[in-house]
């Protein structure tokens, strides 16, 4: 296989590969999706007091529409509530719930679980370099989008 051929491999593998980890981790824990569950994650990990749906949108790298969906999906089933900002009347800021932290204390156990048997047959020395890799892809990306941003 040339260069071409190899990066062209590697580019499609990570879309079929992010495919097959959100269907297998959709089966880990089944009161949310991959997806809704590291919305979780993400907005917790923000360090923002009072997050907006534009925050998260940002910090994800994803659409505010997109989130916003995702957002009242996890506000009816109980793990987030909106409330109208102080400093804009536009924005809601969204507040992780009770619930959110209860099911990240009963559920970490059995993630981490997961992970470690996925994980097993993969060496720290092979774990490195795929970490460079995929830090480097996202360097790499964050500073196009920067780029490309309109002014």
């Amino acid at each position: 296989m040339n260069r071409d051929d190899k990066i062209s491999y590697f580019f499609g593998s990570i879309f079929l590969l992010a495919n097959k980890l959100q269907i297998w981790g959709d089966t880990i824990i089944p009161a949310l999706t991959t997806k809704q569950f590291f919305l979780l994650i993400f907005i917790l990990k923000m360090n923002i007091d009072k997050p907006t749906i534009k925050d998260i949108a940002d910090f994800t790298g994803t659409s505010r529409q997109n989130v916003k969906k995702m957002l009242e999906r996890l506000a009816a089933l109980g793990y987030v509530s909106f409330s109208p900002s102080e400093s804009d009347a536009r924005a809601l800021i969204v507040t992780l719930t009770e619930k959110t932290f209860t099911f990240f204390s009963e559920s970490e156990q059995k993630g981490a679980e997961a992970l470690t048997e996925l994980f097993k047959d993969i060496s720290d020395d092979e774990l490195e370099p795929a970490i460079q890799i995929v830090n480097k892809l996202f360097n790499k990306l964050e500073g196009s989008a920067e780029k490309s941003s309109p002014p």
